[in-house]
């Protein structure tokens, strides 16, 4: 299928426009499967890890089902990046019907609004997030040229993403705010599991925090609000060991 569609299109470009067409589509493709390598990586990474923790489980002689609880780590997001609004996948493809183990619940109405904030408003939380974290008020002026800067390029990729349309030079630019934007989340959400405990690493705060903005911004306001952090900027409080179910420091 795919052969026959790619062959099409180049024939279809060669007969209207010739080898400019042609050159065209070719420079287009480059641009925009570029990125797709990072899922690429992160793919890899996932299945490694995954290969890593079942040879573990094979080695301390455990047969049997293997717990789906087994490939998560000690303390993890309340919400995981694939969770909230893409649980409606699951319950489209499932007829509603998801297996219980498997911890998905309904997006709630939060979830659902926070994501589309997020997707257009990205900055407003971010504010919230870094006055949160700030307990003292000591970065209030760095976090504040953060949030302005990731406010300008979140337009800018933007415009020049539809600017791409007139000349390929503004989508180079474009990605260069997209992923100057990535840079500023992922060391967000670094510093925000370094201060919970949450396991992680950079190459998955990078992917949370350029493709998957909107919901990367939603499961730190989450857990924030999870761990008794107030987002509206006054001194946080955390919640006792005693105060949080057992349960939960398992949960995805």
């Amino acid at each position: 299928f795919w052969a026959f569609t790619e062959g099409a299109v180049a024939t279809g470009l060669l007969v209207a426009g010739g080898n400019g067409a042609l050159r065209a589509l070719q420079t287009a493709s480059i641009v925009f499967g570029l990125p797709f390598n990072f899922f690429i990586f992160f793919m890899c990474w996932s299945i490694q890890k995954m290969c890593e923790t079942l040879e573990k489980y094979e080695e301390l002689g455990m047969d049997g089902e293997i717990d789906a609880k087994l490939m998560l780590p000690l303390k993890s997001w309340q919400m995981p990046i694939f969770g909230g609004i893409f649980n409606i996948v699951e319950f489209i493809v499932s007829f509603g019907r998801v297996n219980e183990k498997l911890g998905i619940e309904f997006p709630t109405s939060k979830q659902v609004v926070g994501f589309f904030k997020n997707l257009l408003l990205p900055f407003l939380s971010l504010r919230s997030i870094y006055s949160s974290i700030d307990m003292k008020g000591n970065q209030t002026v760095v976090n504040l040229l953060l949030t302005g800067a990731y406010a300008i390029c979140h337009f800018g990729w933007i415009a020049l993403f539809a600017c791409g349309t007139i000349n390929y030079g503004f989508i180079a630019f474009g990605w260069s705010a997209f992923f100057l934007n990535a840079f500023i989340l992922a060391s967000l959400r670094m510093t925000i599991r370094g201060k919970l405990g949450i396991s992680g690493n950079i190459v998955g705060d990078f992917i949370a925090g350029s493709f998957l903005y909107p919901q990367a911004l939603l499961q730190m306001e989450l857990q924030l609000d999870y761990e008794d952090y107030d987002l509206g900027g006054d001194e946080p409080h955390q919640k006792s060991d005693a105060s949080v179910p057992p349960n939960h420091a398992h949960k995805a």
